[in-house]
């Protein structure tokens, strides 16, 4: 094998938790680092949903598209549910823009760090390292990979048989030309048959623009675009306010993407570590993968920094417990009552926002959202739904859809 094709560390995916992982060795130049992408940098061109501080603590602050005071959860035809906050909590990141500053950081610490425009088909271990094919029959050497390949979820794919697996695959537009709503609101929609299994979204952007959408869960990677196509269009048409919004506006760009919702339970394999959407990272309620892709982007970029410097490639386990000790609870947890939830109906979510979501403060929603925290109790879903059929026994306007604002 030639010395050009012979890397310290090698990373598959140049998306978020690609790059993430990346900025890891820039303060170590002597480190030989390359990155595969088969489509290109960000290629994904969503507008995701994220926290404040997040894009903060990464320095991305110029990368945000919308930032909101208020979020809210939408049932069609039905309640919904605001809470208000006190400053900036959430924004929707300009996911390519962020790809490119970091992929420029890199850079500027390894002048020699490349994008490699290929597909890796095939991984195998040897004595000291990882050996990487690519789709052209080339073979590259690693000491460590990387594997932030998003729903490709490269080595999980080769190398384990997962038990289920789940994606929600996203269809959207950002429209332009818009006018009538606050543009410092943004909602989640839940899922609607017609509209998308996953849900939905409405984030107002800038300048009289709005990224607006569905979402459909699927157990495969690959899904027909068409069906996503025409429940996005059904909701454009028959959700309100937002058709109402968006009638006149332009179709500047169409989004679309598809994001693993059920983790990979196995982030660790020898000289391997997996990051982002590849080890399906996404936040269990709402597919929020902006900050796990960030965080454990860098963090297994860190593992395997320490493991080259000490000679030891034992040293990325650490990487798993560490994961496993802040998101193994939750996520277990979620996976259990994950076809439930998606399969849910127009009644459920309407108990949700009313006897559920109604008794969190803004900011325990936003843990709900962020770790799955503040989960309503059994012996609490038992009296809220008692005393919610005496309510409705003696109230029937108590059965009509509410617009809920907590502060």
């Amino acid at each position: 094998m030639s010395a050009e094709n012979q890397y310290d560390v090698i990373i598959v995916g140049a998306g978020i938790s690609g790059l993430s992982a990346g900025c890891a060795f820039n303060r170590r130049k002597n480190i030989k680092i390359a990155c595969i992408e088969k489509k290109g940098i960000g290629s994904n061109n969503p507008s995701p949903l994220t926290f404040f501080d997040v894009i903060k603590e990464h320095n991305l602050l110029d990368c945000i598209k919308g930032g909101y005071l208020s979020f809210g959860f939408h049932n069609h035809k039905g309640s919904s549910i605001r809470f208000l906050f006190e400053d900036q909590r959430l924004v929707v990141l300009d996911y390519q823009k962020a790809c490119i500053k970091l992929y420029n950081k890199i850079k500027t610490c390894h002048p020699d760090f490349s994008v490699i425009n290929n597909e890796v088909i095939d991984v195998w271990n040897e004595e000291k390292g990882v050996c990487i094919k690519l789709k052209d029959e080339e073979v590259f050497h690693a000491k460590i990979l990387i594997d932030c390949s998003g729903k490709e979820k490269l080595i999980n794919r080769l190398f384990a048989s997962e038990k289920s697996e789940l994606y929600s695959h996203v269809y959207g537009a950002i429209f332009s030309g818009l006018e009538g709503f606050e543009d410092n609101s943004a909602y989640y929609l839940w899922p609607v048959k017609d509209f998308g299994t996953g849900g939905g979204w409405f984030y107002p952007l800038n300048e009289g623009r709005a990224s607006f959408g569905y979402a459909a869960i699927a157990d495969t990677p690959n899904i027909d675009y068409e069906s996503l196509k025409e429940g996005f269009n059904n909701a454009l048409q028959e959700f309100r306010p937002y058709n109402d919004y968006l009638r006149k506006g332009i179709i500047e760009n169409v989004e679309s993407g598809s994001i693993p919702v059920l983790y990979a339970e196995r982030l660790v394999y020898p000289n391997i570590l997996i990051s982002g959407d590849a080890g399906g990272m996404a936040t269990n309620w709402t597919c929020m993968g902006i900050e796990p892709s960030l965080q454990y982007g860098r963090l297994a970029g860190e593992f395997a920094l320490k493991a080259l410097i000490d000679g030891d490639s034992q040293i990325i386990q650490e990487y798993q417990t560490i994961w496993e000790k802040e998101n193994k609870a939750t996520y277990d947890s979620f996976a259990k009552l994950a076809s439930t939830f998606w399969n849910a109906d127009y009644n459920v979510w309407e108990w949700i926002i009313k006897n559920d979501l109604a008794y969190l403060t803004p900011d325990q929603m936003l843990r709900r959202m962020r770790k799955n925290d503040n989960i309503i109790k059994k012996h609490q879903i038992l009296f809220r739904a008692l005393h919610n059929k005496i309510k409705n026994l003696f109230n029937k306007k108590s059965t009509l859809p509410e617009q809920i604002t907590i502060q």
